[in-house]
């Protein structure tokens, strides 16, 4: 099987990467892909300092530590997919680059999420925040009790550059289609507190939502000729919410199956992650997934007989405040 068809998996032993392992099987069913899971055992800290043979038999323990979780997560794998798309990996160094690494050899990173104390994510938070922010693939970030949420038939994509997320878009209606989910593109604005009721009627709020609802038409017309859409039709509807981004896409999660964002792509190809990226990748109610930025055709263009191709880049779903713009989506 192709290593493009594999759904790399992120074993670390805890609820978080079991809800993982289920979604990531959840996936494979759908799409007959491959899990690939995958353990790293951390490297040494400072090996020999106090006494080489006892610095190596600590290693050998983390061996042994780790070779057993990736057993029994291969085991309860083989539970959910036929054992012949089963594969693992157990590897020694730091997790986070790691994975990053191996995911070019995957259309898919799932790992787990939990939602830990602000000490706790210092040393937790880190490995999913790195992952999800770098890696060239798409990453999924499973909450560690899911699927609690599951079953609501709805997938939620956080959009925050209206005209320019089509691929964002198609991609969300491909998930919405292979679930038999209704899409729901979300944008969320504010205007900074200093100025709310002051710089702005109630009228000329209304005006702005209206034509944020515009735009995401468009961007949306545009989506459903992206090569990435699917063939089946998505019921979709568009919602404008005013309030602070990842308060009000943290609720939107709570009644969804999955969440679609993107990363920025200032720094493309690699993109980075914001604050409210980072927020959600913590606080949702259900399974958050991260797309990289990447350049892709979206439409095909026929004037006087010469075809134009368009490309855009797929966009982040949260960012910073356009300077260009009165207000918008605020923090990410």
């Amino acid at each position: 099987m192709p290593e493009t068809e594999r759904i790399l998996v992120g074993i670390d032993g805890g609820e978080g990467g079991r809800a993982a392992l289920r979604y990531a099987a959840a996936e494979a069913e759908r799409s007959g892909d491959e899990l690939w899971l995958v353990h790293l055992v951390p490297p040494p800290t400072v090996p020999g300092v106090i006494d080489p043979y006892v610095a190596q038999s600590a290693i050998g323990i983390d061996h042994d530590i780790g070779a057993g979780l990736l057993e029994r997560a291969a085991k309860e794998a083989m539970t959910l997919v036929p054992a012949d798309r089963v594969t693992s990996t157990l590897m020694r160094g730091d997790a986070a680059d790691g994975l990053v690494q191996m995911a070019a050899a995957a259309r898919l990173v799932v790992l787990g999420g939990q939602h830990a104390s602000a000490l706790e994510r210092i040393f937790t938070g880190s490995v999913v925040n790195r992952v999800a922010g770098h890696a060239p693939v798409a990453v999924a970030v499973v909450p560690d009790l899911w699927p609690s949420g599951a079953g609501a038939d709805r997938v939620v994509v956080a959009v925050k550059d209206r005209d320019d997320a089509a691929g964002l878009i198609a991609r969300a209606m491909s998930q919405a289609a292979a679930r038999g989910a209704e899409l729901v593109i979300l944008h969320a604005w504010d205007v900074p507190t200093p100025y709310d009721g002051v710089a702005l009627s109630r009228d000329d709020l209304a005006d702005w939502a209206a034509s944020i609802r515009e735009e995401l038409e468009r961007t949306l017309d545009r989506a459903r000729h992206h090569r990435a859409a699917p063939e089946t039709l998505v019921e979709t509807r568009i919602e404008v919410r005013r309030g602070q981004p990842a308060r009000v896409i943290t609720d939107a999660s709570a009644e969804s199956d999955l969440l679609v964002i993107g990363r920025r792509r200032h720094t493309f190809p690699v993109g980075r992650l914001g604050s409210t990226g980072r927020a959600l990748l913590r606080e949702s109610h259900c399974p958050i997934e991260v797309l990289p930025p990447v350049h892709d055709v979206i439409e095909t263009e026929v004037i006087e007989g010469i075809d134009e191709v368009r490309e855009t880049g797929e966009t982040e779903a949260t960012g910073e405040k356009s300077t260009s713009e009165p207000i918008g989506m605020i923090g990410a």
